[in-house]
């Protein structure tokens, strides 16, 4: 794919549109969600991805107290408070989370690229013929089920049970009309899938999962440039796709014309009985 000049977005303008997005998106398939410090406080099944603050620190100084309170809110149901803190984030908030006791549980990256509305965004390698993309009907439920099954799959490790109530999350998320799911199938079997969300000048790529026997075949990279087409078509100028540190995403993100636009902080406060988000 050829590359080209970054827009005109400031990168803490970029961190604010992508976690902004993120935090709307959660709220919407995790089974509660409350509003936390100008971004989203959301939980779910204890062990679930949802279990998260996103889109926290945007909008000035944070109270002691809000952060106290948000606490006790993950407590009471077994989870252990998780923040995605972006370093754009408002001072007062970093230093209440860490007299709060919270740690550094790893970091992430968000890659971003310019979508010129005259690229073709084809793959740095030919895509094999026996790869198809097919998007997902949010109304196509039979489809929607095997996407949310191909997925997890492949973020749990290729496990074969996978719990109901992670399942129906991922169901969530195809069926949200802000989402485009896609499947890839290798002659006619799907073998992996993926997600786009547009939010205004934003094209977010995520989710993306490909069976083990079927990788390094060039289906990640078919992947991602049928989402930056169908992002550059719905209006979005910069795409984005988070990855954390060494993990093969980030290596394709580079060779697609991903650079770093920000690296966030997953912060924890860990507690005896306090079930983290299953990594």
């Amino acid at each position: 794919m050829t590359t080209h000049p970054a827009p005109l977005l400031a990168l803490d303008e970029v961190a604010r549109l992508e976690e902004l997005r993120i935090a709307a998106g959660i709220a919407k398939v995790a089974d509660e969600s409350r509003p936390f410090a100008g971004g989203v406080a959301a939980r779910s099944a204890p062990g679930a991805w949802t279990n998260a603050v996103i889109g926290a620190g945007f909008h000035g100084p944070v109270s002691a107290d809000e952060v106290d309170t948000m606490i006790a809110w993950y407590v009471e149901k077994g989870i252990e408070p998780r923040v995605e803190l972006a370093p754009y984030a408002d001072a007062s908030l970093v230093g209440h989370l860490a007299n709060a006791g919270f740690v550094v549980r790893v970091f992430e990256q968000v890659f971003m690229r310019p979508l010129s509305k005259t690229e073709r965004f084809d793959p740095p390698h030919p895509t094999p013929r026996e790869v198809t993309i097919e998007p997902v009907a949010h109304d196509d439920e039979a489809l929607i089920d095997a996407y949310a099954r191909i997925v997890l799959a492949g973020f749990m490790g290729d496990a074969t049970e996978l719990p109901e109530e992670f399942l129906e999350t991922s169901r969530r998320v195809a069926r949200h009309p802000r989402t485009t799911a896609i499947v890839a199938r290798w002659n006619g079997v799907i073998v992996g899938g993926a997600t786009m969300e547009c939010g205004g000048q934003v094209g977010a790529l995520f989710g993306t999962s490909v069976k083990k026997d079927f990788r390094r075949r060039g289906i990640q990279e078919a992947l991602i440039a049928w989402r930056l087409r169908a992002a550059r078509d719905k209006g979005a100028i910069v795409a984005t796709i988070s990855a954390r540190p060494f993990v093969a995403t980030e290596r394709t993100a580079r060779r697609v014309g991903f650079e770093v636009a920000y690296t966030k902080a997953i912060l924890v406060r860990p507690g005896a009985g306090l079930v983290p988000v299953a990594e």
